[in-house]
């Protein structure tokens, strides 16, 4: 197994001195060369391979010199071996010099820029050519995740005053811009690269998009896109900016307004009469095949009959969720069999942006018209808001659905998460959307609030 050590050779105890990089891999090969940092030798732990902790620090080698010294052997060490695990042949000096001279010298004529880089980046995930962890495996991006990475490209372009290029129909014409879309003032051009991206940048890009009424979860979702980038690229060798990893720089986030359905709220939109609209029909019976599965849509929307499993005598789904690659088993509930029957058990091809603009509709048709109020950070500023439950019903409203209905009928949690594909209890619980009231209703019926009545003294 290939290991790696810095040390220095040199034995003063107050000069700065090279530090010298020993790779190892076997009894073949042990490979020693310099490195372009220098520190005082008698500062440097090599059994620890870390600084001291008893350093007199000096303008000659200050405490944060020290700290970058050390945040660059670790992340220099994680790029040799990521890049010895590519490696196919015996490792070589040379191999070894081209690794470190392109994790310190970066800004060389020709080294790909901020931009250039985040579009291979989407490109590359888009063409499947570029894949992401999930788990201990790999795997392409789902949808979802693309359509986030393009999101924040186009944001990021219009901090930057950058022209996009207009979307063009299948003649190849410029599309018209929807009327509903607000124009801003167009930005000065400022194009930035990786060492621009500090906490100055982070501050001045919330206070853009505040100043544009953008929400925090919107704002939070670009920040953290662009952590993603940053150290994607950065373990990549084309900069050591370190910025994005320091605490103020955080993806902030609040608690959105997501609804789940009753099940009197279910049985209205399953009785209700759409046979005179085919196109709301369907949207209808594929966000309820959503509900009574616990499901994404990416994966409620393609149930097929190839799904569908006998077990024990009893029918069930079986499919391997899109996201996560988990294996998930789920009842068929007789409302679910009805649908799936009237398809023969094979949905039809939807889209999600029509189901979600459908579905508002239908929730109307169906008198799911409670008034919700809640408050949403706009700009920076709270806003109370209140609007009617259907226009807050969306595709993912039904995995929501699904899960809260089978946790208020008291399925235990573990076996839920079997059916949701949720790993982790705390993911879970952020689906649950039970409110206050529910809750009383429910632990009015506990032994602990129904004991016999105190008497008054």
């Amino acid at each position: 197994m290939a290991t790696i050590n810095f040390y220095t050779r040199s034995q003063s105890t107050d000069n700065l001195a090279p530090v010298w990089i020993r790779f190892t891999d076997g009894r073949k090969t042990n490979i020693r060369m310099p490195t372009p940092y220098r520190i005082v030798p008698d500062y440097w732990n090599e059994e620890k391979q870390s600084l001291k902790q008893r350093i007199l620090y000096s303008k000659v080698f200050s405490e944060d010199e020290a700290k970058d010294i050390e945040d660059k052997f670790t992340q220099l060490k994680d790029v040799i071996l990521r890049e010895h695990f590519k490696l196919s042949a015996i490792a070589t000096k040379e191999w070894l010099k081209s690794i470190i001279d392109k994790f310190y010298y970066k800004q060389t004529p020709g080294t790909e820029n901020l931009n250039q880089y985040i579009k291979r980046f989407v490109d590359e995930a888009a063409s499947g050519k570029r894949l992401c962890f999930s788990g201990n495996t790999r795997k392409a991006y789902s949808t979802g995740t693309l359509r986030s990475y393009r999101d924040f490209q186009r944001s990021f372009n219009l901090y930057q005053g950058i022209d996009e290029e207009p979307k063009k129909d299948k003649d190849g014409n410029p599309k018209k811009k929807r009327k509903a879309v607000k124009e801003w003032p167009k930005q000065p051009y400022k194009s930035l690269d990786f060492n621009d991206i500090t906490l100055d940048f982070y501050n001045a890009f919330m206070k853009f998009f505040y100043d544009r009424d953008c929400g925090a979860n919107y704002v939070g979702k670009h920040i953290k896109t662009i952590k993603t980038i940053m150290r994607q690229s950065r373990d990549e060798g084309l900069h050591n900016n370190t910025e994005v990893e320091r605490k103020a720089f955080k993806a902030i986030s609040e608690p959105s307004e997501s609804i789940y359905l009753t099940e009197e709220e279910l049985n209205s939109l399953f009785k209700l009469d759409l046979s005179a609209a085919k196109h709301l029909e369907v949207a209808r019976d594929v966000f309820l095949c959503g509900c009574y599965t616990a499901q994404r849509y990416s994966d409620y929307s393609r149930i097929s009959k190839e799904m569908i499993k006998n077990y024990s005598g009893k029918m069930a789904l079986e499919l391997i969720q899109r996201k996560t690659g988990e294996k998930c088993i789920i009842p068929i509930r007789s409302e679910l069999d009805e649908i799936l029957k009237k398809y023969d058990y094979t949905l039809p091809k939807t889209y999600e942006q029509k189901v979600n603009k459908y579905i508002k509709e239908i929730g109307e048709q169906a008198k799911i018209t409670e008034v919700i109020h809640y408050e949403q950070n706009k700009g920076g500023l709270t806003i109370k808001t209140k609007v009617k439950k259907n226009e807050l019903i969306k595709t993912h409203s039904a995995r929501r659905t699904g899960c809260t209905l089978m946790y208020l009928a008291t399925i235990p949690v573990i076996d839920i998460m079997k059916v949701s594909g949720h790993k982790t209890e705390k993911e879970f619980l952020k689906y649950i959307k039970v409110g206050k009231e529910q809750t009383a209703v429910n632990l009015s019926s506990h032994p602990y609030f129904n004991q016999n009545k105190l008497k008054i003294v």
